[in-house]
């Protein structure tokens, strides 16, 4: 697929009104006007019409997510930080996105699957399929720190909650506060992760004298 085909262009178009409107606020000619394709290209390309652009929006959405995790991981691991530091560039990078759509009202996968009418079984299962890929890749990179599984899955799990969380309420209130609150707090728990580290280090020491 060529990077500005009509395929790529329909599910780009698609991923961000998405993310403006939802799935439900969503028309699909609010997708052929972005995308400045026609009606039968995209019935060409998404025969199910806006549920089938809708998933393919929602692979391309994740894709994006997957490889913001695998930066962030990447930039933690060749700076000598941990996995949280990791957490702390993928927070930092996701309020970067959030600062620069202000048009967005969700997050970069939440609203693709959301409201989806008669097709919301269909788009559950969907949506668990992305969760399990996404769960793959926080335990791959985790694996990358020496962390088990279920401490990869839930590092990553915690800050991806707490930026949806954010996300959302900083838009309802306009207010940027809520997403630099989430980064502030995964900076703090890095920083009383530290400290108990430390603490213990001193106490082992200091009870190991003879």
């Amino acid at each position: 697929m060529m990077e500005h085909s009509t395929y790529h262009k329909l599910v780009i178009a698609a991923a961000n009104l998405l993310r403006q409107k939802g799935y439900a606020g969503t028309g699909i000619s609010d997708i052929l006007r972005s995308a400045d394709v026609t009606r039968g290209s995209l019935y060409h390309h998404f025969p199910g019409g806006k549920s089938d652009l809708a998933i393919a929006a929602s692979h391309y959405s994740a894709d994006q997510l997957l490889k913001h995790i695998e930066a962030a991981c990447k930039k933690a691991h060749a700076a000598g930080g941990d996995y949280q530091d990791a957490m702390i560039e993928l927070c930092k990078k996701i309020y970067e996105i959030y600062e620069s759509n202000v048009n967005w009202r969700f997050m970069t996968v939440s609203a693709t699957l959301q409201d989806g009418g008669e097709r919301n079984d269909l788009f559950c299962r969907e949506a668990r399929k992305l969760g399990e890929k996404i769960k793959l890749k926080a335990i791959a990179e985790g694996a990358k720190f020496g962390l088990s599984e279920e401490e990869s899955y839930m590092s990553l799990r915690k800050a991806m909650l707490m930026l949806e969380g954010g996300w959302l309420l900083g838009r309802v209130l306009n207010d940027p506060m809520p997403m630099q609150s989430v980064l502030q707090f995964i900076e703090e728990e890095k920083m009383l992760q530290e400290l108990r580290s430390q603490l213990s280090a001193t106490f082992v020491h200091d009870y190991s004298q003879p």
